[in-house]
């Protein structure tokens, strides 16, 4: 994954063993479910009632671990305004 002047991330390439990744790149780790490529989870987890606080929501701000693990901090809209 790359980031933009945004810093918002798009996918560039796969990686392949023993290539040096780019200053702008990330690994992360995914999996194929139903053919389909999955970034963390695919559930987000917010206090009952509160849905429509969190409809707008298309960006979401992500903590990366050393193994490529994605966990989901925070919803922005598609201005990258904070839900």
């Amino acid at each position: 994954m790359g980031l933009d002047e945004r810093r918002v991330a798009t996918f560039k390439q796969l990686h392949h063993e023993n290539t040096a990744l780019a200053q702008d790149e990330l690994l992360l780790r995914y999996r194929v479910r139903n053919g389909v490529v999955k970034f963390a989870t695919n559930a987000f987890f917010f206090q009952e009632g509160h849905a429509q606080d969190f409809q707008a929501g298309r960006f979401g701000q992500f903590r990366v671990d050393e193994k490529g693990e994605l966990l989901l901090v925070t919803l922005f809209d598609q201005d990258l305004k904070e839900l």
